[in-house]
């Protein structure tokens, strides 16, 4: 009679013969295959499979991760011929797949337009239209996956960062990986670690973290300082807190002096006075007052200073010039650098000019140069050197126009985040990151920052931005009113 019984909930007419597979003969594959294994295999390959497995079930840490793999991916990349793959990216295909997972079980926000999003959107239609005159197909592929890794980035972003105790878990992430970069430069400066160009008048080797050319190195350490200095000067009330963020400060703010990079010093200014005129009244006086002292200060100092470094300050102004000049120019040491920085600059004005509509494809800077470049100038630099001329070469007056539209809606949204900030800590946090945007796109008149990952970084500021008006403290007001 028992026998005839069923559990409940099982039909009483199921075969009693089938039974659910042992869990121990999902994992027997797994097993056979460490069995097989050399030993110097398994202990990378536990760790490599244990790492996907967290990922892939709590995406939000990759999102943390990822602020730590940009500075650092270049010691991890896989290389097959000509393809390259950094650990940076691995992070990001798993970022999408876990969190297209939960959005595919409504276990997370569905997307939402945004006027950012769209300038993001344009910015990829536009880049991806000139893959049918790009003469290099994998240049292009390799440069917009950058853009789409800042887009994944930004939308799983916005998606997965709810609270305010992530959001600063997410500035956490971003200031420490900073800083552990700094530590890295810092010991190359001062223990004259590095190639033997890098040292300048005998006295000061240029620091370069793992970017492997100071200034992208310097770019980077510009996104953090104005960030961990708006922070510290007016965020954070004093305590443990505050002084970890100084100590932040410091640190960045040496390893960036040290890597001599012009467009680094001249971007950082630029974003310090933003800041400062955004803080408050009195720091908008002190800007003008300290400006003015330090324009005296500098006149007087001058004749004390060391000829490399009055020689770089120099050449910050004189580099704006006639292109033409460039051509017929006789290259010495000393006009070296910024005649390299010129030639650059024509070979990409004259490769816009040849192909105003579209470019030369994106990415394809590169590609094109043997056909635009000056004599004496044989070696491509992968840029022109300015990454507006770069994006004008590359894409056509359509993608210039599409990535100015992405900075100026990117600049829009940090006033309305600054103007929605329901309190000290986040107007701080979102004056920092619009001045670490201000550091980068003036860099960016000198130099092209958009390599080693830098995008997925730009990404997470703006997931950041994003989510700073509704709160970075649980007593804020705006979070009080979400959770209530």
């Amino acid at each position: 009679m028992a026998a005839l019984i069923a559990p409940a909930g099982v039909p009483a007419h199921a075969p009693e013969a089938r039974e659910a597979p042992s869990p121990w003969l999902m994992v027997l594959p797994l097993g056979v295959t460490l069995a097989l294994l050399p030993p110097v295999f398994i202990g990378p390959l536990v760790f490599a499979v244990a790492g996907v497995t967290v990922l892939l079930t709590r995406p939000r840490w990759a999102l943390y991760l990822l602020a730590l793999t940009v500075p650092y991916q270049g010691l991890f990349d896989l290389r097959y011929e000509d393809v390259s793959v950094s650990v940076t990216e691995g992070v990001v295909l798993l970022l999408v797949v876990a969190w297209g997972t939960l959005l595919l079980s409504r276990r997370v926000r569905p997307l939402q337009m945004s006027p950012l999003l769209s300038s993001i959107a344009a910015l990829l239609v536009s880049f991806a239209l000139t893959v049918f005159v790009a003469p290099n197909l994998n240049l292009a592929a390799k440069e917009m996956l950058k853009w789409v890794e800042l887009a994944a980035v930004f939308v799983a972003g916005t998606s997965l960062i709810e609270t305010p105790r992530q959001r600063r878990t997410l500035l956490a992430w971003l200031l420490g990986s900073a800083t552990s970069q700094a530590v890295v430069g810092l010991a190359q400066s001062f223990l004259r670690q590095g190639p033997e160009h890098f040292m300048i008048g005998g006295l000061i080797m240029r620091a370069y973290g793992t970017f492997e050319q100071p200034n992208p190195f310097g770019g980077y350490m510009g996104l953090t300082v104005p960030l961990a200095l708006s922070l510290a000067a007016f965020g954070l009330p004093a305590g443990r807190a505050r002084r970890a963020v100084v100590v932040v400060v410091a640190l960045t703010g040496t390893a960036l002096a040290l890597t001599l990079s012009r467009g680094a010093w001249t971007a950082q200014v630029v974003a310090l006075g933003v800041m400062l005129s955004l803080s408050s009244v009195r720091a908008r006086q002190a800007l003008a007052g300290g400006s003015v002292a330090a324009a005296l200060s500098l006149v007087v100092l001058w004749p004390l200073l060391p000829a490399e470094v009055t020689e770089r300050i120099s050449s910050i102004v004189v580099s704006a010039v006639d292109l033409g000049a460039v051509k017929d120019a006789v290259v010495t040491p000393e006009n070296w650098a910024v005649l390299e920085r010129l030639s650059q600059w024509y070979a990409g004005w004259t490769m816009f000019l040849d192909n105003p509509i579209l470019g030369v494809g994106i990415g394809n800077y590169n590609a094109a140069y043997e056909e635009y470049r000056l004599d004496q100038w044989p070696v491509a630099l992968g840029h022109a050197h300015n990454h507006y001329l770069t994006i004008a070469a590359e894409s056509g007056f359509l993608g210039f126009l599409a990535y100015v539209f992405f900075w100026v809606v990117v600049f829009r949204a940090c006033a309305e985040a600054i103007r929605r900030a329901p309190g000290k800590l986040e107007r701080a946090v979102v004056v920092g990151i619009l001045s670490s945007f201000t550091a980068f796109a003036t860099h960016n008149l000198f130099d092209v920052l958009f390599v080693h990952g830098m995008g997925v970084t730009l990404g997470l500021l703006l997931t950041l931005l994003h989510g700073a008006p509704y709160g970075l403290s649980e007593r804020s007001p705006a979070h009080r009113a979400a959770v209530g």
